[in-house]
Parts: C-alpha cells; sequence; structure tokens
C-alpha cells in the first residue's frame, strides 16, 4: 500500500494547479508559493518577506488579504515572529501567550484584526535565508503543534529552489518582472519613499522618520503602508504629520 504522498510532491502540483492565470506572472510568484504552502500543509495562511542588509523588511507575496494584514502589522509594529526568526537563524513557533508575552501591542492587533492564535516563522534556507522568512500562520494552537516540522522542510527546500530558479537567466526588464517585484512589495516601497520625504522635511535619520510614520499610524489605528501611501499620494500632508507629532 503506498504512503501518504510526501509534502514536496503536494507542494509542487498545488504550485502546477494554482488559478487563475494571472498568477502566474514572475512577479506574483510568491503568491503562488504561498498558496502552496497553504495546500501542501495545515496551516491557515502562509507569507514569504524579505529581509535586506539595511534591516529592511518588504512582503514579497502572501496565500491571502488576512496574511497580508498579519505581515504589515508586524511591520507597523517593527516587531514580531517573522522578524526574531530572521535575526535567530532558525524556526521558531509562538502561539497567542508567546506573542502575548514577547509584544502585547501586537498581540492585540493579532488578536483584534485576524483569526491567527500562532505562527511558525521559518527563514528559508541557503541560497536565500535567512534573508527571506516564511511566515506559517494557523487558526487553532492544535495546528501548530501538528505541524510535521519534516513536512515544512520539504516545503521550505521546494519553495527556495523554485525562487533561486528565476534569480539567473536574462537581465529583468520593465516587461519582464521576478518575484520581488509584487503588489506588496510596491506598497512596502512607498513606506520608504515617505520616510525619506520625512526624513528631509523633519530633520531625522531613516529610523526616527519611521518611527514618525508608525507613530502616526498608531495614533490613527492604522498601518503604516497606508500611512505612508497616503503621504506620498498627498492625501496627508508633511505639515499635518508634523503637527501630529508635536501635538501642536
Amino acid at each position: 500500500m503506498d504512503g501518504p504522498t510526501p509534502a514536496s510532491q503536494r507542494f509542487s502540483a498545488a504550485l502546477g494547479q494554482l488559478p487563475p492565470p494571472e498568477l502566474r506572472g514572475p512577479e506574483l510568484l510568491g503568491v503562488r508559493l504561498a498558496q502552496a504552502c497553504v495546500a501542501a500543509l495545515p496551516v491557515d495562511g502562509a507569507g514569504l518577506s524579505i529581509h535586506d542588509v539595511h534591516g529592511r523588511r518588504t512582503p514579497i507575496g502572501a496565500s491571502d488579504p488576512t496574511t497580508s494584514r498579519a505581515e504589515r502589522l508586524q511591520f507597523t509594529h517593527g516587531e514580531g515572529p517573522c522578524l526574531r526568526a530572521h535575526d535567530d537563524g532558525h524556526a521558531i513557533a509562538f502561539d497567542t501567550a508567546d506573542i502575548a508575552r514577547n509584544w502585547p501591542d501586537l498581540h492585540g492587533a493579532l488578536v483584534g484584526e485576524t483569526p491567527f492564535r500562532g505562527v511558525l516563522s521559518v527563514p528559508l534556507p541557503p541560497p536565500l535565508g535567512p534573508l527571506v522568512v516564511l511566515d506559517l500562520w494557523v487558526r487553532d494552537l492544535a495546528s501548530l503543534s501538528a505541524t510535521d516540522r519534516g513536512d515544512v522542510a520539504q516545503v521550505t527546500e521546494t519553495l527556495t529552489r523554485a525562487m533561486a530558479a528565476t534569480v539567473t537567466g536574462a537581465p529583468l526588464t520593465e516587461a519582464r518582472r521576478s518575484w520581488w517585484d509584487t503588489p506588496d512589495a510596491s506598497s512596502r516601497a512607498r513606506v520608504w519613499q515617505a520616510t525619506g520625504m520625512v526624513n528631509v522635511a523633519l530633520g531625522l535619520d531613516t529610523a526616527d522618520a519611521l518611527a514618525v510614520l508608525r507613530a502616526h499610524a498608531f495614533a490613527t489605528d492604522r498601518v503604516v503602508d497606508d500611512v505612508a501611501d497616503d503621504l506620498v499620494t498627498g492625501r496627508l500632508s508633511l505639515a499635518e504629520l508634523r503637527t501630529a507629532g508635536t501635538g501642536t
């Protein structure tokens, strides 16, 4: 009798069958990979993010909007499981009690705005890890302990090969994009653009300029990505941001 299908095969099969056709563009590879993770593992959401040498975090694919929201909440709070896994360089699991103990404010946001109650954050193996981290979210804590770590290793290795294979080849052009040119990455790019605007206007360094955007996000009960988009598009002025930051 045949045994269960290996997780790597479940992942590859899901990746090859994912509709719709528009998700097959290279710039949306991260979305497809995240959705294949959910199909191959007993998890409810998956998200990929890249952490550069300057400490900047950029999302490159999420299985669904709720998972994307969980990433934006971590970024807004400037802390969380994904950042810890990147810093430590190894996989680490957090349930709601762990998140509450380590990051109380983030815990409140995650519980209030998402159905997730646990996460396994896994840096990808070389050559992409630990710069690229996979977050596997669950609604039921029992799923966190039931997720076989060997299966996770199979999936991350297969996922890494799929991503690494797209790095080589012909030079990228405007018409030929890659997995780091995702819609979520474009949204995060506006955060760095807005940070630069605040940097120049208020005479702050990058860390303090980002802190101003985060403070405005907390004050208005939003995420940093939305505040940055408002600033870059002119819906929020630097004068309004300055006034909110000084309380005058």
